[in-house]
Protein backbone atom coordinates (compact mmCIF):
# COMPACT_ATOMS: atom_id res chain seq x y z
CA UNK A 1 0.00 0.00 0.00
CA UNK A 2 1.64 3.42 -0.76
CA UNK A 3 0.10 6.52 -0.01
CA UNK A 4 0.55 9.58 -2.25
CA UNK A 5 3.75 11.33 -1.71
CA UNK A 6 2.89 14.64 -3.03
CA UNK A 7 0.69 15.89 -1.06
CA UNK A 8 1.49 18.52 1.90
CA UNK A 9 0.24 17.37 5.17
CA UNK A 10 -1.61 20.24 7.05
CA UNK A 11 -2.76 18.45 9.43
CA UNK A 12 -5.63 19.12 12.43
CA UNK A 13 -4.42 18.84 15.67
CA UNK A 14 -6.86 17.06 18.20
CA UNK A 15 -6.22 18.63 21.15
CA UNK A 16 -2.73 20.00 22.67
CA UNK A 17 -2.05 16.97 25.54
CA UNK A 18 1.32 15.61 25.10
CA UNK A 19 0.51 12.41 22.87
CA UNK A 20 2.23 9.10 24.26
CA UNK A 21 2.86 6.06 22.13
CA UNK A 22 0.50 3.69 23.33
CA UNK A 23 1.13 0.95 25.94
CA UNK A 24 -0.76 -1.63 23.93
CA UNK A 25 -0.87 -0.89 19.90
CA UNK A 26 -3.84 -3.37 18.63
CA UNK A 27 -2.00 -4.54 15.63
CA UNK A 28 -2.78 -4.18 12.07
CA UNK A 29 -2.86 -7.52 10.65
CA UNK A 30 -3.55 -5.97 6.68
CA UNK A 31 -1.48 -3.78 4.71
CA UNK A 32 -4.91 -1.84 4.59
CA UNK A 33 -5.18 -1.81 8.29
CA UNK A 34 -1.50 -0.41 8.99
CA UNK A 35 -2.08 2.20 6.42
CA UNK A 36 -5.10 3.80 8.36
CA UNK A 37 -3.44 3.15 11.79
CA UNK A 38 -0.19 5.43 10.83
CA UNK A 39 -2.76 8.36 8.77
CA UNK A 40 -5.23 7.85 11.63
CA UNK A 41 -1.76 9.01 14.21
CA UNK A 42 -0.55 11.16 11.81
CA UNK A 43 -3.92 13.28 12.29
CA UNK A 44 -3.72 13.21 15.45
CA UNK A 45 -0.47 15.20 16.08
CA UNK A 46 -0.92 18.05 18.41
CA UNK A 47 1.29 20.97 15.92
CA UNK A 48 -1.19 21.37 12.92
CA UNK A 49 1.37 23.36 10.57
CA UNK A 50 3.64 20.77 10.90
CA UNK A 51 5.29 19.28 7.52
CA UNK A 52 5.45 15.22 8.05
CA UNK A 53 7.18 13.12 5.99
CA UNK A 54 7.24 8.98 6.32
CA UNK A 55 8.26 6.43 3.95
CA UNK A 56 8.52 2.52 5.11
CA UNK A 57 9.60 -0.15 2.64
CA UNK A 58 9.43 -4.29 3.21
CA UNK A 59 13.87 -4.77 3.33
CA UNK A 60 13.00 -8.33 1.82
CA UNK A 61 10.53 -7.38 -1.14
CA UNK A 62 11.64 -3.78 -1.90
CA UNK A 63 8.31 -3.30 -1.31
CA UNK A 64 6.78 0.38 -0.08
CA UNK A 65 4.19 0.15 2.07
CA UNK A 66 3.91 2.98 3.34
CA UNK A 67 4.16 6.76 2.08
CA UNK A 68 3.28 10.25 2.87
CA UNK A 69 5.05 13.49 1.14
CA UNK A 70 8.16 11.23 0.83
CA UNK A 71 9.50 12.86 -2.32
CA UNK A 72 9.33 16.36 -0.16
CA UNK A 73 12.60 18.01 0.38
CA UNK A 74 12.94 18.70 4.61
CA UNK A 75 15.81 19.58 6.94
CA UNK A 76 17.05 15.90 8.64
CA UNK A 77 18.86 17.63 11.43
CA UNK A 78 21.22 14.67 12.36
CA UNK A 79 19.65 11.95 9.93
CA UNK A 80 22.36 13.63 8.20
CA UNK A 81 24.85 11.62 10.21
CA UNK A 82 23.60 8.24 8.56
CA UNK A 83 25.05 9.88 4.63
CA UNK A 84 28.44 10.46 6.49
CA UNK A 85 28.54 7.36 8.49
CA UNK A 86 27.78 5.45 4.89
CA UNK A 87 30.07 7.71 2.99
CA UNK A 88 33.14 6.75 5.50
CA UNK A 89 32.21 3.14 5.69
CA UNK A 90 31.59 2.81 1.99
CA UNK A 91 35.01 4.99 0.98
CA UNK A 92 38.03 4.75 3.87
CA UNK A 93 36.37 1.03 4.73
CA UNK A 94 35.76 0.15 8.39
CA UNK A 95 39.30 -1.06 9.00
CA UNK A 96 40.78 2.37 7.88
CA UNK A 97 42.69 4.15 10.60
CA UNK A 98 43.30 7.31 10.77
CA UNK A 99 47.08 8.96 11.60
CA UNK A 100 48.79 11.14 13.54
CA UNK A 101 52.32 11.79 12.20
CA UNK A 102 54.72 12.49 15.09
CA UNK A 103 58.12 14.11 13.02
CA UNK A 104 61.60 16.00 13.90
CA UNK A 105 64.17 17.25 11.47
CA UNK A 106 66.16 15.01 12.80
CA UNK A 107 66.61 12.13 15.36
CA UNK A 108 67.10 12.18 18.89
CA UNK A 109 70.35 11.70 20.41
CA UNK A 110 71.80 8.50 22.80
CA UNK A 111 70.82 10.91 26.01
CA UNK A 112 67.23 11.14 24.37
CA UNK A 113 67.39 14.89 23.84
CA UNK A 114 65.92 15.77 20.45
CA UNK A 115 67.62 19.20 19.39
CA UNK A 116 64.71 20.97 17.23
CA UNK A 117 61.12 20.65 17.24
CA UNK A 118 58.54 18.20 17.37
CA UNK A 119 55.96 18.35 14.90
CA UNK A 120 52.79 16.96 15.42
CA UNK A 121 51.14 16.29 12.22
CA UNK A 122 47.06 15.39 12.54
CA UNK A 123 45.03 13.23 10.56
CA UNK A 124 41.50 13.73 12.31
CA UNK A 125 41.49 11.35 14.66
CA UNK A 126 38.56 12.44 16.89
CA UNK A 127 39.38 9.90 19.65
CA UNK A 128 41.76 11.39 21.32
CA UNK A 129 40.89 12.75 24.93
CA UNK A 130 38.92 11.77 28.31
CA UNK A 131 35.60 12.21 28.19
CA UNK A 132 34.46 8.87 28.13
CA UNK A 133 36.52 7.51 30.85
CA UNK A 134 37.18 10.17 33.05
CA UNK A 135 40.91 10.25 33.03
CA UNK A 136 44.17 12.34 33.13
CA UNK A 137 45.30 14.11 30.09
CA UNK A 138 48.13 12.04 30.12
CA UNK A 139 45.70 8.50 29.57
CA UNK A 140 43.94 10.47 26.95
CA UNK A 141 47.05 11.30 24.88
CA UNK A 142 48.47 8.34 26.32
CA UNK A 143 49.22 6.21 22.88
CA UNK A 144 51.01 9.88 21.81
CA UNK A 145 53.67 9.89 24.72
CA UNK A 146 54.01 6.84 24.46
CA UNK A 147 54.94 6.75 21.12
CA UNK A 148 57.29 9.18 21.71
CA UNK A 149 58.75 7.36 24.23
CA UNK A 150 59.61 4.42 22.42
CA UNK A 151 61.06 6.96 19.29
CA UNK A 152 63.60 7.14 22.03
CA UNK A 153 62.53 10.86 22.80
CA UNK A 154 63.09 12.05 26.73
CA UNK A 155 63.56 15.79 26.11
CA UNK A 156 62.12 18.22 23.49
CA UNK A 157 65.02 21.51 23.21
CA UNK A 158 63.03 23.13 20.43
CA UNK A 159 58.77 24.12 20.48
CA UNK A 160 56.01 22.08 19.75
CA UNK A 161 54.46 22.63 16.31
CA UNK A 162 50.99 21.48 15.56
CA UNK A 163 50.10 20.76 11.92
CA UNK A 164 46.38 20.81 11.15
CA UNK A 165 46.66 21.36 7.88
CA UNK A 166 45.56 18.46 6.86
CA UNK A 167 41.49 19.98 6.22
CA UNK A 168 41.72 23.75 4.10
CA UNK A 169 38.81 25.90 4.97
CA UNK A 170 37.07 26.94 7.90
CA UNK A 171 36.89 25.28 11.51
CA UNK A 172 33.24 24.96 11.23
CA UNK A 173 30.69 23.38 8.82
CA UNK A 174 29.17 25.59 6.47
CA UNK A 175 25.40 26.46 7.50
CA UNK A 176 26.27 26.45 11.08
CA UNK A 177 24.32 29.20 13.65
CA UNK A 178 27.03 31.21 14.69
CA UNK A 179 25.18 31.23 18.20
CA UNK A 180 26.04 27.78 18.11
CA UNK A 181 29.48 27.78 17.74
CA UNK A 182 30.43 28.54 21.92
CA UNK A 183 28.20 25.35 22.53
CA UNK A 184 30.20 21.82 23.08
CA UNK A 185 27.75 20.43 20.66
CA UNK A 186 28.94 22.94 18.02
CA UNK A 187 32.82 22.74 18.67
CA UNK A 188 35.22 23.85 16.56
CA UNK A 189 36.56 21.35 13.87
CA UNK A 190 40.26 20.76 13.29
CA UNK A 191 42.57 17.65 12.26
CA UNK A 192 44.04 17.70 15.79
CA UNK A 193 40.69 17.63 18.35
CA UNK A 194 41.10 17.02 22.06
CA UNK A 195 38.09 15.72 23.94
CA UNK A 196 35.59 17.01 21.66
CA UNK A 197 37.31 20.94 21.32
CA UNK A 198 35.38 21.17 24.28
CA UNK A 199 35.56 21.95 28.20
CA UNK A 200 33.26 22.61 31.21
CA UNK A 201 32.85 25.63 33.05
CA UNK A 202 31.76 24.69 36.79
CA UNK A 203 29.75 27.58 38.36
CA UNK A 204 29.14 27.08 42.02
CA UNK A 205 27.65 29.84 44.61
CA UNK A 206 29.76 32.40 46.38
CA UNK A 207 29.43 31.97 50.44
CA UNK A 208 26.90 34.91 50.50
CA UNK A 209 24.66 37.38 48.11
CA UNK A 210 26.17 39.89 46.43
CA UNK A 211 29.76 38.09 45.63
CA UNK A 212 31.28 36.06 42.68
CA UNK A 213 30.45 32.74 42.47
CA UNK A 214 33.24 30.56 42.41
CA UNK A 215 34.21 29.27 38.31
CA UNK A 216 36.73 26.87 37.30
CA UNK A 217 37.50 25.22 34.19
CA UNK A 218 38.19 21.26 33.73
CA UNK A 219 40.48 20.43 32.43
CA UNK A 220 42.05 22.89 34.89
CA UNK A 221 45.25 23.42 32.65
CA UNK A 222 42.98 24.93 29.96
CA UNK A 223 42.57 28.21 32.14
CA UNK A 224 45.63 28.41 34.64
CA UNK A 225 48.31 30.50 33.96
CA UNK A 226 50.34 28.78 36.42
CA UNK A 227 51.55 25.70 35.01
CA UNK A 228 54.76 26.63 33.57
CA UNK A 229 54.46 24.45 30.11
CA UNK A 230 51.36 25.23 29.16
CA UNK A 231 49.82 28.76 27.31
CA UNK A 232 46.11 28.91 29.14
CA UNK A 233 43.58 28.09 26.04
CA UNK A 234 40.54 30.74 27.80
CA UNK A 235 40.03 33.23 29.68
CA UNK A 236 37.75 33.79 32.39
CA UNK A 237 35.81 37.20 32.99
CA UNK A 238 33.15 36.94 35.94
CA UNK A 239 30.20 39.39 36.16
CA UNK A 240 28.37 37.32 37.68
CA UNK A 241 27.11 37.83 41.32
CA UNK A 242 25.34 34.81 43.90
CA UNK A 243 21.90 35.97 44.68
CA UNK A 244 19.63 35.33 47.70
CA UNK A 245 18.47 32.37 48.32
CA UNK A 246 15.13 30.98 45.89
CA UNK A 247 16.27 33.67 43.66
CA UNK A 248 15.87 32.95 39.61
CA UNK A 249 18.51 31.74 38.26
CA UNK A 250 19.95 34.07 35.33
CA UNK A 251 23.40 32.56 34.98
CA UNK A 252 24.54 33.09 31.15
CA UNK A 253 27.76 31.77 29.68
CA UNK A 254 28.82 32.54 26.31
CA UNK A 255 32.09 32.92 24.19
CA UNK A 256 31.56 34.88 21.15
CA UNK A 257 33.45 33.38 18.14
CA UNK A 258 36.68 34.34 17.80
CA UNK A 259 37.17 35.36 21.29
CA UNK A 260 39.15 33.16 24.01
CA UNK A 261 37.25 34.96 26.63
CA UNK A 262 34.39 33.31 28.22
CA UNK A 263 32.47 35.38 30.07
CA UNK A 264 30.14 34.96 33.10
CA UNK A 265 27.44 36.81 33.90
CA UNK A 266 24.13 37.00 35.43
CA UNK A 267 23.12 35.72 38.95
CA UNK A 268 22.93 31.92 40.84
CA UNK A 269 20.79 32.02 44.18
CA UNK A 270 23.04 30.89 46.98
CA UNK A 271 21.39 27.67 47.55
CA UNK A 272 21.77 26.50 44.15
CA UNK A 273 23.95 23.43 43.14
CA UNK A 274 26.66 23.51 41.20
CA UNK A 275 26.27 23.72 37.20
CA UNK A 276 28.52 22.87 34.66
CA UNK A 277 28.29 23.92 30.73
CA UNK A 278 30.21 22.80 27.84
CA UNK A 279 32.03 25.65 25.90
CA UNK A 280 33.48 25.07 22.82
CA UNK A 281 37.38 26.27 22.86
CA UNK A 282 38.58 28.84 20.32
CA UNK A 283 41.45 26.94 19.42
CA UNK A 284 41.54 23.08 19.42
CA UNK A 285 44.69 22.68 18.36
CA UNK A 286 46.20 24.74 20.85
CA UNK A 287 43.49 23.04 23.04
CA UNK A 288 45.37 19.75 21.90
CA UNK A 289 48.88 21.17 22.72
CA UNK A 290 48.21 21.82 25.92
CA UNK A 291 46.94 18.84 26.81
CA UNK A 292 49.88 17.11 25.33
CA UNK A 293 52.28 19.73 26.95
CA UNK A 294 50.16 17.81 30.31
CA UNK A 295 50.50 14.51 28.96
CA UNK A 296 54.24 14.84 28.87
CA UNK A 297 55.23 16.88 31.72
CA UNK A 298 54.05 14.40 34.33
CA UNK A 299 55.95 11.39 32.21
CA UNK A 300 59.24 13.54 32.68
CA UNK A 301 59.35 15.00 28.68
CA UNK A 302 59.73 18.41 28.80
CA UNK A 303 59.50 20.75 25.98
CA UNK A 304 61.41 24.10 26.49
CA UNK A 305 60.16 26.02 23.11
CA UNK A 306 56.71 27.77 22.66
CA UNK A 307 53.85 26.40 20.63
CA UNK A 308 53.42 26.75 17.14
CA UNK A 309 49.71 25.92 15.02
CA UNK A 310 50.43 25.28 11.33
CA UNK A 311 47.15 25.44 9.11
CA UNK A 312 46.30 24.91 5.59
CA UNK A 313 47.43 28.26 4.55
CA UNK A 314 50.86 27.83 5.74
CA UNK A 315 51.55 24.31 3.61
CA UNK A 316 50.08 26.62 0.46
CA UNK A 317 52.72 29.08 0.95
CA UNK A 318 55.43 26.70 2.60
CA UNK A 319 55.16 23.67 0.69
CA UNK A 320 58.63 23.07 0.14
CA UNK A 321 59.10 22.70 4.30
CA UNK A 322 57.38 19.07 4.36
CA UNK A 323 60.74 17.50 3.22
CA UNK A 324 62.78 18.49 5.63
CA UNK A 325 60.83 16.73 8.53
CA UNK A 326 61.41 13.12 9.45
CA UNK A 327 58.54 10.78 11.08
CA UNK A 328 59.48 9.53 14.39
CA UNK A 329 56.44 7.67 14.66
CA UNK A 330 52.42 6.87 13.85
CA UNK A 331 49.27 6.74 15.92
CA UNK A 332 46.84 5.47 14.47
CA UNK A 333 43.25 5.65 15.52
CA UNK A 334 40.59 3.19 16.37
CA UNK A 335 39.17 1.93 12.98
CA UNK A 336 36.58 3.98 10.82
CA UNK A 337 33.75 1.33 11.72
CA UNK A 338 34.40 2.29 15.49
CA UNK A 339 34.04 5.93 14.61
CA UNK A 340 30.86 5.64 12.87
CA UNK A 341 29.45 3.73 15.89
CA UNK A 342 30.65 6.66 18.47
CA UNK A 343 29.45 8.80 16.14
CA UNK A 344 25.96 7.42 15.24
CA UNK A 345 25.56 6.16 18.94
CA UNK A 346 25.92 9.28 20.65
CA UNK A 347 25.16 11.64 17.68
CA UNK A 348 28.49 13.80 17.73
CA UNK A 349 28.59 16.39 15.43
CA UNK A 350 32.27 16.89 15.46
CA UNK A 351 33.09 13.36 14.92
CA UNK A 352 31.01 13.51 11.84
CA UNK A 353 32.24 16.31 10.01
CA UNK A 354 36.01 15.10 10.62
CA UNK A 355 34.64 11.57 9.38
CA UNK A 356 33.35 13.91 5.98
CA UNK A 357 36.83 15.83 6.17
CA UNK A 358 38.90 12.85 6.43
CA UNK A 359 37.05 11.80 3.14
CA UNK A 360 37.49 14.63 1.88
CA UNK A 361 41.41 14.55 2.50
CA UNK A 362 41.43 11.44 1.01
CA UNK A 363 39.71 11.19 -2.21
CA UNK A 364 41.50 14.80 -2.91
CA UNK A 365 45.22 12.48 -2.21
CA UNK A 366 44.19 10.21 -4.72
CA UNK A 367 43.18 12.71 -7.34
CA UNK A 368 46.86 14.00 -6.88
CA UNK A 369 48.77 11.03 -6.48
CA UNK A 370 49.48 12.09 -2.61
CA UNK A 371 50.55 15.76 -3.38
CA UNK A 372 47.85 17.27 -1.49
CA UNK A 373 49.01 21.16 -1.86
CA UNK A 374 48.55 20.66 -5.77
CA UNK A 375 44.97 21.74 -5.31
CA UNK A 376 45.43 25.49 -4.12
CA UNK A 377 41.27 26.10 -3.76
CA UNK A 378 38.08 24.83 -2.90
CA UNK A 379 37.81 23.14 0.94
CA UNK A 380 38.02 19.90 2.02
CA UNK A 381 34.79 19.72 3.10
CA UNK A 382 33.78 20.44 -0.57
CA UNK A 383 35.62 17.88 -1.86
CA UNK A 384 33.38 15.21 1.10
CA UNK A 385 30.51 16.60 -0.30
CA UNK A 386 31.22 15.96 -4.10
CA UNK A 387 32.24 12.30 -2.52
CA UNK A 388 29.11 12.22 -1.21
CA UNK A 389 27.44 13.27 -3.87
CA UNK A 390 28.88 10.55 -6.51
CA UNK A 391 28.73 7.75 -3.70
CA UNK A 392 24.84 8.78 -3.43
CA UNK A 393 24.15 8.20 -7.25
CA UNK A 394 25.82 5.00 -6.98
CA UNK A 395 23.22 3.73 -5.13
CA UNK A 396 20.10 5.66 -6.90
CA UNK A 397 19.68 8.88 -4.82
CA UNK A 398 20.16 12.18 -7.25
CA UNK A 399 20.78 15.75 -5.98
CA UNK A 400 17.22 16.67 -6.16
CA UNK A 401 16.44 13.94 -3.34
CA UNK A 402 19.44 14.78 -1.35
CA UNK A 403 21.66 17.72 -0.58
CA UNK A 404 24.16 19.17 1.77
CA UNK A 405 26.31 21.82 3.15
CA UNK A 406 28.40 19.37 5.76
CA UNK A 407 28.60 16.21 7.71
CA UNK A 408 26.96 16.67 11.15
CA UNK A 409 23.18 17.98 10.78
CA UNK A 410 23.69 21.44 12.43
CA UNK A 411 23.10 22.98 9.16
CA UNK A 412 19.56 23.69 8.66
CA UNK A 413 20.45 23.89 5.01
CA UNK A 414 20.78 20.46 4.28
CA UNK A 415 17.81 19.09 2.60
CA UNK A 416 16.39 15.08 2.13
CA UNK A 417 13.37 13.10 1.38
CA UNK A 418 12.53 10.27 3.27
CA UNK A 419 12.24 8.37 0.26
CA UNK A 420 16.45 9.10 -0.10
CA UNK A 421 16.69 8.15 3.53
CA UNK A 422 15.22 4.63 3.11
CA UNK A 423 17.14 4.04 -0.27
CA UNK A 424 19.97 4.67 1.65
CA UNK A 425 18.61 2.22 4.38
CA UNK A 426 17.81 -0.18 2.03
CA UNK A 427 21.69 0.07 0.48
CA UNK A 428 23.45 -0.13 3.76
CA UNK A 429 21.91 -2.79 4.88
CA UNK A 430 23.37 -5.17 1.35
CA UNK A 431 26.69 -3.52 1.89
CA UNK A 432 29.45 -4.91 2.37
CA UNK A 433 29.38 -3.30 5.82
CA UNK A 434 26.93 -4.00 6.38
CA UNK A 435 26.96 -5.41 9.93
CA UNK A 436 29.16 -2.17 11.17
CA UNK A 437 26.39 -0.27 10.01
CA UNK A 438 23.72 -1.85 11.83
CA UNK A 439 25.78 -1.69 14.97
CA UNK A 440 26.66 1.24 15.09
CA UNK A 441 23.19 2.31 15.08
CA UNK A 442 21.30 3.32 18.35
CA UNK A 443 19.14 0.49 19.78
CA UNK A 444 15.66 1.30 21.46
CA UNK A 445 15.53 1.11 24.81
CA UNK A 446 19.53 0.11 25.28
CA UNK A 447 22.08 2.26 23.90
CA UNK A 448 23.36 5.98 22.93
CA UNK A 449 20.45 8.22 21.69
CA UNK A 450 17.96 5.85 22.23
CA UNK A 451 18.50 4.72 25.49
CA UNK A 452 15.89 6.09 27.24
CA UNK A 453 12.99 5.53 24.29
CA UNK A 454 11.54 2.28 23.01
CA UNK A 455 11.67 0.67 26.58
CA UNK A 456 9.34 -2.05 26.25
CA UNK A 457 7.97 -4.52 23.77
CA UNK A 458 7.26 -4.84 21.24
CA UNK A 459 10.15 -2.08 20.59
CA UNK A 460 12.63 -2.60 23.18
CA UNK A 461 15.36 -3.98 21.58
CA UNK A 462 13.98 -4.15 17.97
CA UNK A 463 14.54 -0.23 16.75
CA UNK A 464 17.94 0.17 15.59
CA UNK A 465 17.58 4.04 14.02
CA UNK A 466 19.44 7.34 13.95
CA UNK A 467 17.74 10.31 15.95
CA UNK A 468 17.61 13.97 14.75
CA UNK A 469 16.69 16.74 16.58
CA UNK A 470 16.58 20.81 15.98
CA UNK A 471 14.07 23.41 16.90
CA UNK A 472 11.62 22.76 15.50
CA UNK A 473 12.44 19.72 13.42
CA UNK A 474 12.68 15.92 14.77
CA UNK A 475 13.80 12.42 12.82
CA UNK A 476 13.86 9.10 13.02
CA UNK A 477 15.26 6.68 10.88
CA UNK A 478 16.31 3.31 10.53
CA UNK A 479 15.36 -0.26 10.99
CA UNK A 480 12.51 -1.91 12.42
CA UNK A 481 10.81 -5.83 12.61
CA UNK A 482 7.53 -6.44 12.54
CA UNK A 483 5.46 -9.01 15.03
CA UNK A 484 5.56 -11.00 11.78
CA UNK A 485 9.25 -10.89 11.91
CA UNK A 486 9.12 -9.14 8.21
CA UNK A 487 12.41 -5.94 8.61
CA UNK A 488 11.30 -3.25 7.56
CA UNK A 489 13.41 0.21 6.91
CA UNK A 490 11.75 3.63 7.99
CA UNK A 491 12.06 7.28 7.90
CA UNK A 492 10.04 9.54 9.43
CA UNK A 493 11.09 13.59 9.14
CA UNK A 494 9.01 16.63 10.42
CA UNK A 495 9.40 20.06 10.07
CA UNK A 496 7.65 23.55 11.76
CA UNK A 497 6.92 21.46 14.77
CA UNK A 498 5.25 24.54 16.83
CA UNK A 499 2.76 23.11 19.39
CA UNK A 500 0.75 25.46 21.96
CA UNK A 501 2.89 24.38 24.84
CA UNK A 502 6.64 22.62 25.35
CA UNK A 503 7.10 19.31 23.88
CA UNK A 504 8.99 17.65 20.85
CA UNK A 505 7.99 15.26 18.34
CA UNK A 506 9.20 12.15 19.78
CA UNK A 507 6.98 11.01 21.53
CA UNK A 508 4.42 11.02 18.58
CA UNK A 509 7.38 9.73 16.18
CA UNK A 510 8.06 6.92 18.70
CA UNK A 511 3.91 5.85 18.42
CA UNK A 512 4.31 5.16 14.35
CA UNK A 513 7.37 3.45 15.12
CA UNK A 514 5.75 1.34 17.75
CA UNK A 515 2.88 0.50 15.13
CA UNK A 516 5.38 -0.88 12.38
CA UNK A 517 6.51 -2.93 15.57
CA UNK A 518 3.06 -4.47 16.52
CA UNK A 519 2.13 -5.22 12.67
CA UNK A 520 0.94 -8.84 12.51
CA UNK A 521 0.06 -8.96 8.74
CA UNK A 522 2.71 -9.68 5.83
CA UNK A 523 4.40 -7.30 3.23
CA UNK A 524 3.63 -9.23 0.52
Amino acid sequence: MSRCCSLLWLLVGLGSGAVRPSAAVVPATTLAGLGQQLDDRLVATRAPGATWSVSVVALGSGKTLFSTNASRLLTPASDTKLFTAALALDRLGAGHRLQTSLRARGLPGADGVLSGDLRIVGGGDPSFGTRSEKGRPDQGLGPVVDALAAAGVKQVEGGLVCDESAFRGAPFGSGWNWDDLDAGYGAAVSALSYDDNFLHVVVTPGKSAGVPPVVRVEPAFSARADLPWVTPVVDLRIGAVTATPGAVNRLEIRRLPGSRTIDIDGQVPSDAGRSVTEVSVPSPADYFAAALRTALARRGIGVKGATQVVGWRDRVARPSEESAWRELASVPSPPVGALVRDTLKSSQNLHAQLLLLAVGAASERLATNGVPDRIRSGTTEEAGLRALEAFLRSIGIEKTAATFEEGSGLSRKNLVTTDAIVRLLVAMDRHRWAKEWRDALPIGGVDGTLQDRFREPPTKGNVRAKTGSLRHVGALSGYVTTAAGERLAFSILVNGFVTEGAGSPRGEIDALVEILAAYAGTTG
